[in-house]
């Protein structure tokens, strides 16, 4: 997109000749329609290349010549959609102004006034402006390159922290995937936003957990710590604990709300019939298995399941309850299938033994330098 999509051409009356005049009118609707989510066939990067050129211009002629076609309302809007954009991209931008206001109070107490002001001002917003272009030519550069496969398609509900019961769902629109979650719905969370180019970062995740909560008071770190604390209740066993609180420290960061969300407990496929259902019905099973522990949505479509392997995955216990556990091969198999048909989907599936973890329970610094080398293979590229 280009900074004039943003504006739309308006008649203001009738000049000689019967002429029509003409005016350019920003578009507050489209900011707020792009604040909250991506525009249909407009990828996020696009639009946040057009609007940033837009407020930067719009900045400039606000220090410098005062010949800015935006009020104060509107850069505002620009702004506070502009923030939004890029934190969905994983590119940090928080100007100390929400305003042309706000800018003029800014630079006057930086000692930006006065004889050589105009020079400052421009400087300031260009080392305002200058990485978020570099990001975006980044991400222009990896979509060029072609990055990794990803998986194709876009995910229309994510089913995650399942904490209890299977939830009961139907598809209360067939045609648009809608889908409506009929008993059970507390024992898990459903994130029905589009995702962005960025794939799904903590920020994206905290600012979509405020909304859901209603804690548009609370601060950031009280969001998070909330968000946090539920996704944590869905844990298993202890060494799904213990890995999710080592990549959990990623979160105490600097670039916190760029990292990409941890999804526990997550539905990638799903049977309306539970497997103690199709049993009572003679129903042959129908899906290896429903729930993976771990996801990561990363930029370019990568999609990375981590799973952390117990007894379960490839042993039974004879007779059930006895604390007596046997190798099953047909389980060993079952797993080895169902993973070389996701990666065939295009996930990249890596797993971690219960006791391997559980053992190192003292130090999970391993843990945390397999998620840096996970973070320099898929997104460090675009994660900034």
């Amino acid at each position: 997109m280009k900074a004039s999509d943003f504006f739309r051409t308006v008649t203001t009356g009738v000049g000689g000749w019967g002429t029509p005049l003409t005016a350019q009118k920003f578009e507050l609707e489209l900011m707020e329609r792009l604040r909250k989510a991506p525009l249909e066939g407009t990828p996020d990067r696009d639009a946040a290349e057009g609007l940033s050129s837009l407020v930067h211009s719009e900045l400039e002629h606000c220090g410098t010549d005062s010949e800015q076609q935006l009020d104060d309302e509107e850069i505002a809007a620009a702004i506070r959609c502009l923030k939004a954009m890029l934190r969905r991209l994983g590119i940090p931008f928080d100007p100390p102004f929400r305003d042309f206001r706000g800018f003029q109070g800014y630079w006057s107490g930086q000692g930006m006034s006065g004889g050589g002001g105009w020079a400052a001002r421009r400087g300031y917003l260009s080392t305002l402006f200058a990485p978020v272009w570099a990001a975006l030519d980044e991400l222009d550069a990896h979509e060029v390159m072609g990055g990794f496969r990803g998986v194709d398609g876009q995910p229309r509900n994510i089913i995650f922290a399942s904490t209890g019961f299977k939830p009961e769902i139907v598809m209360s629109q067939v045609i648009d995937g809608a889908i409506e979650i009929v008993e059970d719905a507390d024992a898990c969370l459903v994130y029905d936003r589009p995702l962005t180019d960025a794939g799904l970062t903590w920020g994206e995740l905290v600012h979509w957990w405020r909304e859901r909560n209603g804690m548009d008071g609370a601060d950031d770190r009280t969001v998070a710590l909330s968000l946090f604390e539920r996704l944590k209740a869905s844990l298993g066993s202890d060494a799904e604990r213990y890995l999710f609180h080592a990549f959990g420290s990623r979160y105490a960061g600097a670039n916190a709300m760029q990292e990409p969300a941890l999804l526990p407990q997550v539905y990638l496929h799903f049977d309306p019939l539970t497997e103690r259902q199709r049993k009572a019905l003679n129903k042959p099973r129908r899906l290896g298995r429903e729930r993976m522990d771990f996801l990561l949505l990363l930029p370019g479509g990568v999609r990375i399941v981590i799973e952390v392997d117990g007894k379960h995955h490839y042993a039974r216990e004879r007779p059930p309850g006895s604390g007596q556990w046997e190798v099953a091969a047909d389980l060993y198999s079952e797993m080895a299938a169902e993973d070389r048909a996701l990666r065939l989907k295009g996930y990249e599936v890596f797993r971690f033994g219960g006791m391997e973890i559980c053992d190192a329970r003292e130090d999970l610094s391993f843990i945390r330098r397999f998620f840096s080398d996970l973070e320099a293979r898929f997104w460090a590229g675009v994660a900034s």
